[in-house]
């Protein structure tokens, strides 16, 4: 398994275990894979509801009667950002644009997507 560091192995261990009651489910296992992301990890409010995985990145705006993305994820680096909204769409279905992710991913953040992948379709 793709690692980006070690400290993205620890993270991804702790977030398993901290939502093991969620599993095994492929949904939860992509969502701590990505979360486990250092670059991630230090962004999410440490104060933020923790029983989804993303309830941290988006809020729902009764203006324009959708979600809308919080603070925490709108000033997050683009790259990761676009690994949260995929690994976001992995876990509930929510829209993402794989063209977004391409137009701002390097090798590395392509690895850490294809290897999201293949948590998901089981190919791990």
């Amino acid at each position: 398994m793709f690692f980006v560091n070690e400290a993205h192995r620890k993270n991804y261990e702790s977030l398993l275990k901290f939502y093991e009651s969620s599993l095994p489910s492929i949904e939860y296992e992509v969502a701590c894979y990505v979360l486990a992301l250092p670059e991630v990890l230090k962004r999410i409010p440490e104060d933020h509801n923790v029983e989804f995985p993303f309830d941290w990145a988006w809020e729902y705006d009764e203006g324009n009667n959708k979600n809308k993305p919080t603070n925490a994820l709108f000033y997050m680096d683009d790259p990761y950002q676009q690994l949260v909204i995929a690994a976001n769409h992995m876990y509930n279905g929510e829209p993402f644009r794989l063209n977004k992710g391409l137009d701002n991913w390097d090798e590395l953040h392509f690895k850490i997507f294809v290897q999201a992948c293949k948590i998901r379709g089981k190919f791990v």
